[in-house]
């Protein structure tokens, strides 16, 4: 399943143009199959930032947009490699397009693909080539224990489907397919560990319900959003509601920010209140919010909390290994009409912020009337049971930014 030279050609030449005019010149092009090379082209705008190294390859077939949507981006697939030893043996259960399977690959000895759709599996045969992967060997097949390779795999994935009838999405784990809760048990029984993939939406107290053999669970944000939940259970090793819970946050060219922690450690942490503003404020990444580990920010690091429902901290120290951001505070103005009025003169342009706050951050801004960018970031929020503006300028390592 190669693509032609001029074919190929004709992608990198139009990269850049709208695709839908080309489909209407069509005609000018006999030898190209347009519809397919629009695709192509529309497809590889996304994977470009997604998946780069996909990208550089202009050869890479992508069939269709939903397989795109919904696979790894480089920085998510590329973490799951640390579930796995070195040389080990994998089952990607839910190949899909196979950016899973691929960084599998750069781990593993070998890696079986599944993939139920005839179309998915010839373009992952074609990809891996192109890729220059060697080790993984394409299935097409169903999804279930019984039609996995004979032999025993240290690492099975899964990343069951989140759309349902008319591509509507789907978060509850139970209506994915397929249906990873009823298969769980018989595919623990063919490998030492089970890895699924589920809905970043998904309540975690409940998934840990229905995974009875979770280890830990990790939560995967990239640059401030969260993409995945992972779900790892190892054979033997039922934790349940007490598994331990990951936070990930990971950042385009930097290294990730780890934070460890049970349910059970958040709900028997004390957290401390803030009497004042300190000279630094402390932000949970997007993981850690997810994660909702409010106390133990507070009790573990020793900072304060700066109201009961005020996802925010302060010290007057900086704790690098926060697993955050963090900045200077440079002032705490109480909310007022004059005040807010007199803040936004002095700072026409800034970074704004409504947390635990009447408005939203978009309304206040309109209210405000200050303009998105410059070097100062605007917290609106509660302190104990007042309104404050907070105005903070970001630190990185203890210096500013």
């Amino acid at each position: 399943m190669s693509e032609n030279a001029p074919f190929i050609k004709f992608i990198l030449d139009h990269a850049e143009d709208d695709t839908s005019r080309l489909l209407f010149a069509s005609d000018r092009y006999p030898e190209i199959d347009v519809r397919k090379a629009c695709s192509t082209i529309e497809a590889r705008r996304k994977a470009k930032s997604k998946l780069p190294s996909w990208y550089a390859v202009p050869g890479i077939i992508y069939p269709g947009s939903l397989p795109l949507e919904q696979c790894s981006s480089e920085a998510t697939a590329g973490y799951k490699r640390i579930f796995l030893n070195e040389g080990g043996k994998v089952a990607d259960i839910t190949g899909g397009l196979g950016v899973d399977s691929s960084f599998f690959a750069g781990k593993a000895a070998e890696v079986t693909y599944m993939e139920r759709s005839r179309e998915l599996c010839e373009a992952a045969r074609h990809n891996f080539e192109l890729l220059g992967i060697s080790n993984v060997e394409v299935v097409n097949t169903e999804t279930s224990a019984d039609n996995l390779p004979q032999g025993h795999f240290d690492l099975i994935y899964a990343d069951p489907a989140r759309r349902g009838r008319n591509s509507s999405r789907i978060y509850s784990i139970s209506d994915c397919e397929p249906d990873i809760l009823s298969l769980k048990d018989s595919l623990l029984g063919k490998a030492d560990s089970l890895l699924v993939k589920i809905s970043p939406m998904a309540d975690i107290h409940r998934t840990l319900e229905q995974f009875p053999q979770a280890t830990e669970l990790h939560i995967v944000s990239l640059d401030g959003e969260v993409k995945e939940l992972l779900v790892w259970c190892r054979k033997g090793d039922c934790r349940g509601l007490d598994a331990e819970i990951v936070c990930a946050d990971l950042h385009s060219g930097r290294r990730s920010t780890l934070f460890r922690f049970t349910l059970q450690e958040e709900a028997s942490s004390v957290p401390l209140f803030a009497g004042r503003i300190g000279k630094y404020l402390f932000v949970p990444g997007r993981s850690l919010l997810k994660a909702g580990a409010f106390r133990l920010c507070s009790s573990r690091f020793a900072l304060e909390k700066l109201a009961p429902s005020t996802h925010l901290y302060t010290a007057d120290s900086v704790c690098e290994s926060f697993p955050g951001r963090i900045y200077r505070s440079v002032e705490a103005v109480k909310w007022s009409k004059s005040a807010s009025e007199d803040i936004a003169k002095r700072y026409p342009s800034a970074e704004l912020t409504a947390i635990n706050f009447p408005l939203a951050t978009d309304a206040l801004r309109r209210k405000m009337k200050i303009r998105d960018g410059g070097n100062v970031h605007i917290f609106a929020t509660t302190v104990n049971t007042d309104k404050f503006l907070l105005i903070c300028t970001r630190i990185q390592n203890g210096i500013n930014i």
